[in-house]
């Protein structure tokens, strides 16, 4: 059956959902390809010359990309020469991983932190229900409409680039060091001691930071620069290190949770720990951040010299995501950085055992024979525990766009210790020059620890005093540590006390100046933004953006 030339596929579609059965609409689907191609032809509007830059970008992209092939085969070459090897293993850690594809793509971006989108919107939606609902009742897209998904998969993305520099991207700077942002990732890798900017963030820092001051308990202070090894090694804050290390090398997982004083207050903590001798705490070390900090790269790197970066999406108490359509799709990336960190151990073991192939096959597209036969040696009890986890959190559904660049990066570092800033943005700093904390999501707690992990509260301040905007100045930093404290089901189970119950620790760890948490900000109602009607966003959409944790950046405060 065909469709009238006139009678729009909008309009067809809806009257086919209510009146037509699943086998007659694919049947008239079938029969009117050609208006689907012509649908799909014209999801990326009408801008001609956006169109001509983006297919003369597509073009480089692909030379770049053959390029970057030639030259990785050039550089294996290269390496069996000891003459050559030295200069080549330099050149990658400086340069970490840029190449010519990406060069192509920083320069891609542009047409989406600069121009405002062309793209159809509602057929991109429309198209994207269509394909979805043709491959639920069995029919392979891929032979009957070759070219659908990865050209609808193209302009979703386009259209998204576009929405996520609409919010994350204010001046025009920040336009201009735009760098694309990749929805089906979401881990990005730590900066290598040779990168670059990991170079620059050292050399800047022993230029500004006078000293460093160790605070133990009882309020005694130790320096870093000025007194003897003996003394720094008694310390507190040493002390405690030490058996995190050994806690961590009985196979536990390390949280180390502190509050967010300045622009460089979480790379510091990283820093101080790494001076103290500690590498195999922070070397390698994970942490979490909103999508603002993927947003340029300036802050992606500076994000990236903190540790392994995990995407979250920001708490409605700190930052509402206002671009529609955004939030949603940001939330799937966010979920899936939940389900990794809180994969249960059997889920971890899996992964370092099986190829990405065998993983995606047993665990998420629903293989249920492949499912037995890698789990066939656990003990019942353990593959419950496992069964239970990934029917909770909808796993298969939550990890099936999960990409084999995240598998491969994060079977690497699953077992490294996480950095936790549950205020999200920078905290206050009152006028006498103490640290106030704000609101604090406690939900950082459920979302990220299992029981058998380790919360290791540090209290770091100084950062306030060596940012100033664009400037750096001269300061001394100031760190304390409290015990380690074991994380239980019980605790994980009262988040919403237990989270706050450690920041309120945090507080009253003694230092070079006080570090405050007050009732008034954690416990203060939330206001809609002045203009807008409780629970809506300037585009009408709902802004009830159901965090997963509070690790979030304020537009304008990073």
């Amino acid at each position: 059956m065909k469709l009238l030339d006139k009678t729009p596929l909008s309009k067809w579609w809806a009257e086919a959902k209510e009146n037509y059965n699943s086998d007659e609409i694919l049947r008239v689907l079938l029969d009117n390809k050609d208006k689907l191609e012509e649908s799909l032809a014209k999801l990326g509007g009408k801008k001609r010359l956006y169109s001509a830059f983006d297919r003369m970008f597509s073009f480089f992209s692909r030379l770049a990309g053959a390029a970057d092939k030639i030259s990785e085969k050039t550089q294996h070459f290269l390496m069996r020469f000891s003459w050559f090897r030295g200069f080549i293993e330099k050149a990658r850690g400086w340069k970490n991983h840029l190449n010519f594809k990406e060069l192509i793509e920083f320069a891609r971006t542009k047409l989406y932190s600069l121009w405002h989108a062309p793209h159809n919107e509602t057929a991109i939606k429309l198209l994207e229900e269509i394909v979805e609902f043709v491959s639920k009742h069995g029919v392979d897209i891929n032979v009957y409409f070759p070219e659908a998904k990865q050209k609808l998969f193209e302009k979703k993305d386009q259209l998204l680039q576009h929405k996520f520099f609409q919010e994350f991207s204010q001046t025009r700077l920040e336009q201009l060091l735009a760098i694309q942002f990749s929805f089906d990732r979401s881990i990005f890798p730590v900066l290598p001691d040779t990168a670059f900017w990991h170079k620059f963030f050292e050399f800047a820092e022993k230029k500004k930071v006078v000293d460093i001051v160790l605070v133990n308990k009882n309020g005694k202070r130790v320096s870093f620069k000025k007194d003897s090894a003996e003394a720094i090694a008694a310390t507190d804050t040493v002390l405690t290190l030490h058996k995190l290390s050994k806690i961590k090398n009985k196979g536990h997982r390390i949280f180390f949770v502190g509050h967010h004083e300045g622009y460089l207050g979480p790379y510091f903590v990283r820093s101080v720990i790494r001076k103290l001798g500690f590498h195999n705490l922070t070397r390698n070390c994970n942490t979490v951040v909103g999508p603002r900090m993927f947003s340029n790269v300036v802050l992606r790197n500076g994000a990236a010299n903190v540790g392994n970066l995990f995407i979250t999406v920001p708490s409605q108490k700190t930052t509402i995501i206002k671009t529609g359509g955004l939030a949603e799709e940001l939330r799937k990336t966010a979920k899936r950085t939940q389900c990794l960190i809180k994969l249960p151990d059997a889920g971890l073991y899996l992964m370092k055992k099986l190829t990405y192939e065998e993983f995606m096959n047993a665990m998420v597209n629903g293989n249920p024979d492949a499912f037995v036969k890698h789990t066939s040696f656990m003990d019942d009890e353990i593959k419950v525990e496992l069964t239970t986890f990934l029917e909770t959190e909808n796993f298969a559904e939550a990890m099936k766009s999960f990409s084999k660049g995240d598998y491969d990066l994060f079977k690497k570092i699953m077992k490294e210790s996480f950095l936790i800033f549950p205020e999200g943005s920078r905290s206050y700093i009152d006028p006498d020059g103490g640290v106030v904390m704000k609101y604090v999501n406690p939900k950082y707690l459920q979302s990220y620890m299992r029981p058998g992990d380790f919360i290791a509260s540090i209290n770091l301040v100084g950062g306030s005093e060596l940012t100033r905007g664009w400037h750096l100045r001269s300061a001394t930093l100031g760190v304390s540590m409290g015990d380690p404290i074991e994380v239980t089901a019980e605790m994980i189970k009262n988040y919403e006390e237990e989270g706050i119950k450690v920041m309120r620790n945090i507080a009253q760890l003694p230092n070079i100046k006080d570090v405050r948490f007050k009732e008034e900000i954690q416990y203060k109602p939330a206001r809609p933004e002045r203009g807008m009607a409780s629970g809506h966003n300037k585009y009408g959409n709902s802004a009830n953006v159901n965090a997963l944790v509070g690790v979030s950046y304020k537009r304008g405060e990073n």
